[in-house]
Parts: C-alpha cells; structure tokens; sequence
C-alpha cells in the first residue's frame, strides 16, 4: 500500500489568501484538483510539509471584450462542456476532453494542466522502484536514464491542454510575492525536465486569456494514447489557422508530450496564401517529422511516435482545409 507522509492542510478562499499563507508555511506546495499531486505524494516523488488549498477558489469562463478569460480554477469537465469555449474555441474544449477519464476531468482544473510536472517512466514510479534503479536524474539520482547520461532531463510535458493553448498565442495572469504579471505561455516552458516552468518561487497562475478568433478560424487537437479511457498522449498535435475557403492565411501547429517543452513547428509561413491540398499537406507533416524529436520518456517507440505526429499532422490539415 502507498502511503503519504504527514502534511498540513491549509484551505484559501482567493488566490491571494493562498500566496499569504504559502509564504509563511513550512515547506507548501499549492494543491487544487490534486489529480497529479496526490500520486506523486503516494510514490514519495514530493514531500511538502503543508499543502495550500486552491479547491474553495472559483473558477469560471467570461468574456471580456475580445479575450475569453478561463479561471485557472476552472475544471476541465466544465471547459469541455461549455457552449462559449465549444463555439469559439473548439480545439480548446477538445483536449480538455480527452483529459484522462472523466473523474479525473471532474476533478482537474485547466490550471493544474498547464503547470503539469513533466512526466517520466523512470520519475513517475514508486519510491521502492525508483531506489531498485538507482533514482534519476530528476530527483535523488545523478543519471538520465532515458538518454543514458548525467547531464540533461528529457521528462516530457503531457498536458493535453498546452499545445492548443500555444496555438491560440494564450498569455497567463500569474500572482506571486513580486506582484502580478502576464505571461505569454509560450515563454512559461524551458527544455528541462527538471526545472521546465519560468515560474517565479511562490508564484500562482490565476487566468488563461485567449483573444477570441477572427473569422473563418478553424483548429483541431489529435492525441495519440493507448487506451483512450485514461492515458497521459504519446503525442499530441494541435493545429490552429485562419482559412478563406482552403487557402489559410494564419497557421500555427504545436507538438507537444515530445519533450519537456512544446514544440512549436517552424517554416509555417510558406504555405500561407495557398490552396492547403494533399500536397501541401504532406510538406508540412515532412516538416513535423524533421522537427518533432521525441523521447523514450513516455510509453510509445520514439520512431513511432516522431511518425505519427507527422500522420496526425496531415490528417488535421486536410480535414480543416475541407472546413
């Protein structure tokens, strides 16, 4: 049986009352929908003295002018179902529906998917397994097993919500013992799986602001995972564009559970003002599969993996093409 170790449990009502209490606790750690945290407590990944509470913290989804303003507290159930996000921002409601199982959406909030622990095979085991192995490079150890040397961590970033996020140029409202500030997510992740966020000591994500579409937006978010009930993606590919017809004059794709920081592709911008045909397509998805490197973190043959961001690539493509 996996047991946690003793903490104290100090529940906020707003983010502000949680920094309060997380700057005078012994060794806190924010918890909200806990569906990450509480694992890694069982497998003695973590150990925090004091646990703040961001569960009482409402979340919610409002318009403001031309942003959508997605509370961090917002479950992920309740983006996937929500008409406005499901209007305006389809791939959005997508991948927070294919998070993991609907318990865990009923549970999970949008912020917790965005500042996911990058994930390992070898970091994401029991205290008795990790020990058996000798640890890791991420926590007690002093080698990467996945790459075989002591010097980098490749733990991906498995948040299905991320890569769409990224599309959709999201910027983050952040508070921390400095202040408030916003952030554009692309710059919240480093290529380190042992110090991927650019998160200031105590600092807390409150929002996720997303400019509302111009028109003839499309987007698309496609997730591969062995079992479609509950597993963290092999890979995910979010695509999002502006498109007249099958012509896009806009057009971003990220990829993402590749490595500890999304990968967004490079070189879109030559197939701008252009029918996206099957010819189109297939340069682009060759243009994923030169970028897309993947690592033998998560489960899946990285060879595999690297070729069916390419295939999920085309696919999008030619189905947002076709509107």
């Amino acid at each position: 049986m996996l047991r946690m170790e003793p903490f104290a449990y100090r529940p906020a009502r707003t983010y502000e009352e949680a920094l309060a209490i997380w700057s005078s606790a012994e060794a806190p750690m924010y918890v909200a929908g806990g569906t990450d945290l509480l694992p890694n407590l069982k497998h003695g990944i973590v150990h925090p003295r004091t646990l703040v509470s961001l569960a009482e913290i409402p979340g919610g989804i409002t318009e403001d002018g031309d942003t959508l303003v997605i509370g961090a507290a917002t479950k992920l159930h309740a983006i996937a179902t929500n008409a406005t996000v499901r209007a305006l921002l389809p791939p959005l409601a997508r991948a927070a529906g294919l998070v993991a199982g609907p318990q865990i959406r009923a549970m999970g909030t949008i912020g917790g998917n965005v500042l996911l622990d990058t994930r390992c095979l070898y970091y994401n085991q029991s205290a008795f397994w990790r020990g058996a192995l000798g640890h890791c490079l991420k926590a007690d150890g002093t080698w990467c097993h996945v790459i075989g040397g002591p010097k980098t961590c490749v733990a991906a970033q498995s948040s299905d919500s991320v890569p769409v996020l990224l599309a959709l140029d999201a910027s983050l409202r952040l508070l921390g013992p400095e202040g408030s500030r916003t952030l554009a997510i692309r710059d919240l992740y480093r290529f380190n799986g042992m110090d991927h966020l650019t998160l200031q000591k105590g600092e807390l994500l409150t929002a996720i602001v997303v400019k509302k579409p111009a028109p003839g937006f499309r987007g698309s978010y496609q997730k591969l995972r062995t079992r479609d009930s509950i597993d963290y993606p092999q890979i995910g590919v979010a695509i999002a564009g502006t498109f007249d017809g099958a012509v896009p004059s806009a057009l971003e794709i990220v990829i993402g559970a590749a490595n500890p920081q999304p990968k967004p592709v490079r070189g879109l911008e030559a197939f701008l003002g252009a029918p996206l045909d099957d010819a189109a397509a297939s340069a682009i998805a060759d243009l994923v599969h030169k970028q897309t490197r993947p690592q033998a973190a998560v489960h899946g043959d990285p060879a595999w993996r690297r070729q069916m961001a390419s295939v999920y690539t085309r696919r999008g493509l030619l189905a947002l093409a076709a509107g």
